[in-house]
């Protein structure tokens, strides 16, 4: 019989703010999100070589990994009760801790993500629409030194 995998859906893996510089271990859930991605982008040395003893040999390229960088989008209605916190964020040029919760990670796996994030850009979409829709945000966040795992643990 066929296997199949189980997926994820909303609920499974939360994105968290320490919105509180002072308190920054005091995750709040973002409310609002609708849709993201998280990026880890290696950057790829690539150098290309002859061989030593057999000069007329194909030349051949080598690779290896350079620096990482991390990057998250986040687009969410505006909730009124972040829509401050955002704005700061973005023109205070502040730091946050940014959380990824992998809600019931089984243990030994990646439970949390977890990076100080820096808000590039922030984009507040909808203003005076003459359809009342809800007004959205776009948040563009760079993980300043990168993002730790952590597993679950007992």
């Amino acid at each position: 019989m066929a296997e199949y995998p189980e997926l994820h859906y909303r609920g499974d893996i939360i994105v968290m703010v320490a919105w509180d510089p002072a308190a920054p271990e005091t995750w709040v859930n973002f409310c609002g999100a609708e849709g993201g991605s998280l990026v880890i982008d290696n950057a790829v040395q690539e150098k290309a070589v002859g061989g030593c003893d057999e000069w007329g040999a194909p030349i051949k390229n080598i690779l290896s990994y350079g620096a990482q960088s991390v990057t998250m989008n986040l687009n969410a209605s505006l909730a009124r009760s972040q829509r401050d916190k955002l704005l700061l964020w973005a023109k205070g040029q502040l730091s946050l801790p940014v959380r990824i919760h992998i809600v019931d990670a089984p243990i030994g796996e990646t439970e949390y993500i977890d990076g100080i994030g820096i808000l590039p850009s922030l984009n507040i979409e909808g203003l005076g629409n003459v359809t009342n829709e809800a007004i959205t945000t776009t948040l563009n966040i760079r993980f300043k030194d990168g993002v730790e795992f952590t597993e679950a643990a007992a």
